[in-house]
């Protein structure tokens, strides 16, 4: 609605985009539980968990607790934690071998958060601390604020009624 038709949407497009949308998100959760059918569920629940915090969690914790994180540096690092954890599943055991059908794995490790999620908060901070922009010194410049406002509720708004 914003971004492809500029906000010049009607309701029905609206609805329209939002019905086909759930059910290609249907036909991709169907054909990928056909895939995976004689996946153990717990471990798949594992293996999800491991690809959001890899995306997540290093972005959240070094914005709440570090200064010098930038937006270039949190949507870098999040993206890298989201594509390393993905492909690290993808070409591991339990997929490469069990789904795929090929002879050995090309990551030995099942789980991949313990690589990738390290790999997401290096990717944060050497692009945080490489961005000199004038969007990045500003973050920087209200950290201070952010982070008192954070911890004790100082500064922030009240309630509005909307």
């Amino acid at each position: 609605f914003r971004v492809i038709k500029k906000g010049n949407a009607t309701e029905q497009q609206e609805l329209r985009v939002s019905k086909l949308s759930s059910i290609g998100l249907g036909v991709v959760a169907i054909g990928l539980g056909i895939l995976f059918e004689k996946m153990n569920v717990a471990f798949m629940v594992g293996l999800a968990f491991g690809i959001a915090a890899s995306a997540n969690f290093p972005v959240l914790i070094l914005s709440m607790y570090w200064k010098d994180l930038t937006t270039k540096g949190a949507i870098w690092g999040g993206y890298i934690g989201l594509i390393s954890a993905v492909a690290f599943v993808v070409l591991s055991k339990s997929v490469w071998v069990l789904v795929f059908g090929f002879k050995e794995a090309i990551f030995p490790y099942d789980q991949p958060a313990l690589f990738s999620m390290p790999l997401a908060f290096l990717v944060t901070y050497v692009v945080s601390k490489l961005d000199n922009s004038p969007a990045a010194q500003a973050e920087r410049a209200a950290f201070s604020d952010q982070y008192v406002r954070a911890q004790t509720g100082v500064g922030a708004e009240g309630a509005v009624s909307h």
